[in-house]
């Protein structure tokens, strides 16, 4: 008695899901990346080496205010991008888990098939 088995057949988010896994990693280590190489500088330049009548007293165009500007901005575009990759991978999470299912029906048929065969053998 032959039986012919066939492997589950890929779902889409079998495919989909490492690229949203990459993508969420990803932008979060452009999020990084930017705090760490531009806010930390920034920061440190503005607060560490200016005291603060000197910061107070900044005019318009002045150095100092292109580097506050810089400090509140910047923020404003990281803190969405960050959760973009965190809800990005959170999504892959649950595309690989949506594919549980299907990969148990198959296992089961599987299983159907060669129960009878795995009985015969043992007796």
């Amino acid at each position: 008695m032959t039986i012919e088995l066939k492997p589950a057949a890929p779902s889409w988010q079998t495919k989909v899901f490492p690229l949203l896994a990459v993508l969420g990693w990803a932008l979060v280590l452009v999020a990084l990346l930017v705090g760490l190489l531009t806010l930390s500088p920034t920061a440190q330049s503005y607060w560490g080496e200016n005291a603060k009548s000197s910061r107070d007293a900044a005019e318009a165009g002045s150095g100092l205010i292109t580097q506050l500007q810089t400090l509140s901005a910047t923020p404003r575009w990281i803190e969405p991008l960050i959760f973009l990759g965190v809800a990005s991978f959170m999504t892959s999470i649950a595309m690989a888990f949506s594919t549980i299912p299907n990969i148990l029906k198959n296992r089961g048929q599987v299983m159907s098939l060669c129960f009878p065969l795995i009985v015969e053998q043992g007796e």
